[in-house]
């Protein structure tokens, strides 16, 4: 009777390639084939930890362990290997201690032979898995965002949603694939929460992404001394931490061109009474792009602070939208023409754009007014409103 080892193994996959090892030792069936790093899992222990303590003891590599990927059962003839195999992430560098070599091989040129047998049908499964590009929307079931993620479908770019509910990413992701026949994946994410960010990256880790779109926000509108601390944090998070924190994430798994659209807001331009918070984080946000899309430029990756005005999205904003008149009409915009023309933006390398031309003028004007004057005015109009929808 032949004995049955379990065995786990990591698979480091970035950019469209995957980790890969080669044996330096063992049977004539593994011997100079390629292998997932890992190995056995001592009587009593978690499969995680025999993997961290694998890869540290054989390369020195520190390793997050993300997500299973597969199993699968294979016969040699000497013995039946049962092996899982774990989506991870390197800590640290390592070294080549005993391997043959360690390299990076692209998805798209594997040569499964060159492989134990054992890791073929997890490596096939791999392949299939990763091999597609994405467009990472957060926000995505809220209007703009939607706007976002069928105006990408149209072009055909495959999908990776995120959004507070896991049902409305479903359906949004059903009604997409329908009309548009993209590859969808999604994972529900509370941004202002660091747990709900840890495992929605857990979930979105190894796969290659061209393009991110933060449209995540929130907002609340109204005196400060109405906010409480739980209010505070919720918005700080929302329209700017949970926006940083993907970001970073992203470029970890960035296509060579990959591309940033950071929805901010006209409002960010200037200090705004009785939208303090929003108003500054929303410049935080600008502010944030503009200095990372120079810190980027030589990679080739770009980065696109959206600053729109009024946009037609839930019936209260549709509401106050027509208490502007004449200017509310000429200047607001629908999601789909923010969509549209960010994304015409973004491909011309524009690292500020201001949708529709009313909204552009309005800038040119009020930079000529001083900002004593400015923040009467606003004080004035904004004092009359307020909103907290969240």
């Amino acid at each position: 009777m032949k004995s049955v080892i379990n065995v786990v193994g990591a698979a480091f996959v970035k950019d469209g390639k995957v980790f890969a090892a080669k044996r330096s030792y063992g049977s004539e069936y593994v011997i100079h084939k390629y292998e997932f790093v890992g190995g056995k899992i001592e009587e009593g222990e978690r499969a995680e930890d025999a993997l961290m303590r694998e890869c540290s003891e054989e390369m020195e590599l520190k390793i997050r362990v993300f997500r299973p990927i597969g199993s699968t059962v294979f016969e040699y003839p000497d013995k039946t290997v049962n092996i899982t195999v774990f989506l991870c992430g390197m800590l640290s560098g390592y070294k080549v201690k005993e391997h043959e070599e360690c390299r990076w091989l692209p998805l798209a040129e594997l040569d499964e032979s060159l492989w134990a047998p054992a890791d073929r049908e997890i490596l096939s499964l791999i392949k299939s898995e990763f091999s597609p590009r994405y467009s990472l929307v957060t926000g995505a079931t809220g209007y703009i965002g939607k706007a976002f993620c069928k105006e990408l479908a149209s072009r055909g770019e495959n999908l990776f949603m995120t959004g507070r509910t896991m049902e409305k990413l479903a359906v949004l992701s059903a009604e997409i694939i329908k009309n548009y026949g993209v590859k969808v994946k999604y994972y529900p994410c509370d941004l202002t929460d660091e747990k709900s960010r840890a495992e929605f990256f857990s979930n979105a880790a190894g796969y290659t992404y061209v393009r991110l779109v933060n449209v995540a926000g929130a907002d609340i509108q109204k005196a400060f001394i109405k906010y409480d601390e739980e209010k505070i944090i919720f918005q700080t998070r929302s329209l700017f931490e949970g926006a940083v924190s993907v970001t970073r994430f992203c470029l970890d798994y960035r296509a060579k061109n990959f591309s940033v659209i950071n929805i901010s807001s006209v409002s960010g331009l200037y200090p705004m009474p009785y939208f303090a918070l929003y108003s500054a984080l929303k410049g935080a946000l600008t502010s944030f792009s503009v200095s990372l899309a120079a810190e980027l430029k030589e990679s080739g990756a770009k980065v696109t602070a959206v600053l729109p005005g009024a946009v037609y999205t839930r019936p209260d904003v549709i509401e106050y939208i027509k208490t502007q008149g004449l200017w509310g009409k000429i200047a607001a915009k629908s999601p789909q023409f923010i969509a549209k023309h960010s994304l015409r933006a973004a491909e011309r390398g524009k690292v500020k754009y201001i949708p529709g031309f009313a909204n552009k003028l309005m800038r040119a004007f009020t930079a000529l007014i001083p900002q004593s004057l400015k923040l009467r005015f606003i004080k004035r109009k904004w004092s009359k409103t307020e909103k907290d929808a969240f």
